[in-house]
């Protein structure tokens, strides 16, 4: 009984034919350009308003596939070098993009378009390692400090021997009235992240971030969108937000003219005043 052997050059057309389409799968994602990437983000995007809760049209299972379709074209596409410097002008105009000031950390978030009056967000962080190399990252939605509802709009940088932290706020929107700002505190370590970096020095101790809650009404009249309250003056190394003031006339909170401000010390954010 004979056994029957591919012979050698059959077998290594074989393997060259499976390699090949391997790579070719591989270099798929990597072929497009930021502008080709752009086109196709702004069609998830489009989708999502197709189906969104704010239309007539709204369908729960579409939005929810539509979402995690657009998160993981962020996670994909954003791994591409090209595209953490790239403007994305178009885009821009239905999401919001934050970019540090060394170009080293970006935050894309949008409207998930599944909520009422309080909207749910959700966002993806691109970001440049120390070799080079660009990195995503994103929150599991079902950890229990999950930043639900949040958008990031901003991204201060105090720089330090240490390397940069980098303050990113975000804006949450709980109904018409209702709204809130954050900032956290967020480091690149080598090629790792650190979402959550525990600078500020409060009088409960080290935390990674610094909110408040307010009524919208109180600040509608201000030209920014979205308003703008937290504030970072390079020079001093401050970072500054409004008190606000809970009364009978706006049980919400209302955003005064009077600040407080958090010093950088090299290693942590200090209360000043």
């Amino acid at each position: 009984m004979h056994t029957v052997r591919s012979s050698p050059t059959k077998l290594t057309m074989k393997v060259f034919t499976v390699a090949f389409i391997f790579i070719l799968f591989c270099v798929d994602a990597t072929a497009q350009t930021p502008g080709q990437i752009e086109a196709g983000l702004l069609k998830r995007l489009d989708s999502l308003a197709k189906w969104s809760n704010y239309v007539g049209s709204s369908d729960y299972e579409k939005l929810e596939t539509e979402n995690e379709l657009l998160r993981n074209d962020l996670l994909k596409f954003g791994k591409i070098p090209a595209t953490i410097g790239y403007a994305f002008p178009k885009l821009q105009e239905k999401m919001f993009i934050a970019t540090s000031s060394d170009g080293r950390l970006r935050i894309y978030s949008w409207d998930r378009e599944t909520g009422g009056t309080m909207h749910d967000f959700e966002a993806v962080f691109q970001y440049r390692g120390r070799s080079g190399k660009v990195y995503t990252w994103t929150e599991a939605r079902d950890d229990e400090d999950y930043s639900a509802g949040v958008f990031y709009h901003d991204i201060f940088q105090a720089n330090s021997a240490a390397g940069p932290v980098y303050l990113a706020i975000s804006t949450f929107i709980g109904s018409t009235s209702l709204a809130g700002q954050n900032v956290n505190a967020v480091k690149i370590n080598g090629e790792k992240l650190e979402p959550k970096a525990k600078v500020f020095r409060t009088a409960e101790g080290l935390t990674n971030t610094i909110g408040f809650g307010y009524d919208f009404f109180s600040v509608v009249d201000r030209p920014e969108r979205p308003i703008k309250l937290f504030k970072f003056e390079v020079g001093k190394m401050e970072l500054s937000f409004p008190i606000v003031i809970e009364d009978d006339k706006t049980s919400l909170g209302r955003v005064t003219n009077k600040f407080i401000t958090y010093r950088f010390n090299g290693t942590h954010f200090v209360k000043v005043n």
